[in-house]
């Protein structure tokens, strides 16, 4: 199995854990054609939603409180459109050491390190040829308090 496949299954895991954690349903298109990896739902006041792109990396910066991510051209010019359907990008960083990306025991099992969330809707076309910059927050924490926090901003 390649390292990325493995990355990208233990982000899945990643937010599948948070997202049932929080009482919410998660879902997974049939097939990935328009840039979107899955869909949260929470009923709580009615149906509301939230699709999101899901990436690992071993490869970022932490700088001035932001997680720093070079994301494909295409994937960032999917997730700007400020069409109304609610969309954020989902990022989850990883120990550039795989052997410490998960770890268990009888007494628990851990998935380093973290993930982050962000929303481009509305930010500007990218001009750029390969990968365009983003900057997410230390503070939007993909935990169920974030996940939450999601929710409210964006819907």
């Amino acid at each position: 199995m390649s390292p990325n496949f493995m990355q990208e299954r233990l982000s899945r895991s990643y937010v599948e854990a948070v997202v049932h954690r929080a009482g919410f349903r998660l879902s997974y298109p049939l097939v990935d054609d328009h840039g979107i990896d899955g869909t949260i739902e929470s009923y709580a006041g009615g149906l509301n939603r939230v699709d999101f792109q899901l990436k690992s990396t071993t490869d970022h910066e932490v700088r001035d409180g932001e997680i720093i991510y070079d994301l494909r051209v295409e994937n960032y010019n999917r997730l700007i459109a400020d069409d109304g359907l609610p969309r954020a990008l989902i990022l989850y960083t990883m120990p550039s050491d795989d052997s410490q990306w998960l770890s268990q025991s009888e007494d628990e099992l851990c998935l380093r390190k973290c993930a982050y969330w962000v929303s481009l809707m509305g930010m500007p076309r990218s001009t750029n040829v390969s990968t365009q910059r983003v900057r997410l927050p230390l503070s939007n924490v993909f935990n169920e308090d974030g996940l939450r926090r999601m929710f409210d901003q964006l819907l």
